[in-house]
């Protein structure tokens, strides 16, 4: 399923639910269910101001750290989005109840917002989805 919000357009994988977002999110679409925690992704969007792109992925680990208990980076490469310097993640980290949590992300800044993309999954599932997950990537149009 191909999903638009305003600026965002992606295709999900197979399955998949784009529900409405919270606020500050543009976009979400839930896994169907499996267990307790239900694999996600979301975009987001946010002004960057004059915070250049490394600042901000510093700015983004240094928060990732604070905010997620046990947060463990596994790999950092960078990229080409929309032709702008971007960037993937993938990290691990604690989840609810103590639940190990894996997050691919995907981040460009255009025009001094910064537009990520970042998928959440139970890492037992993690093998389950990841050929699916960055499919969803490459579909992926930030503007």
């Amino acid at each position: 399923m191909t999903v638009s919000e305003t600026q965002t357009t992606l295709t999900l994988p197979d399955g998949w639910e784009s529900v409405d977002p919270p606020d500050g999110v543009r976009l979400l679409a839930l896994a169907p269910a499996h267990g307790t925690f239900r694999a996600n992704i979301t975009v987001t969007a946010q002004t960057n101001g004059d915070i250049g792109f490394r600042d901000w992925q510093v700015g983004s680990e240094m928060a990732f750290t604070q905010m997620m208990p046990g947060y463990t980076p596994i790999d950092l490469e960078r990229l080409t989005i929309a032709g702008q310097e971007a960037g993937r993640r993938l990290a691990m980290y604690d989840g609810p109840g103590g639940s190990a949590l894996t997050m691919e992300q995907w981040f460009v800044a255009i025009d001094g917002v910064g537009h990520t993309l970042t998928a959440t999954v139970p890492t037992s599932d993690y093998a389950t989805w990841a050929a699916r997950i960055d499919a969803t990537a490459a579909t992926w149009s930030p503007a």
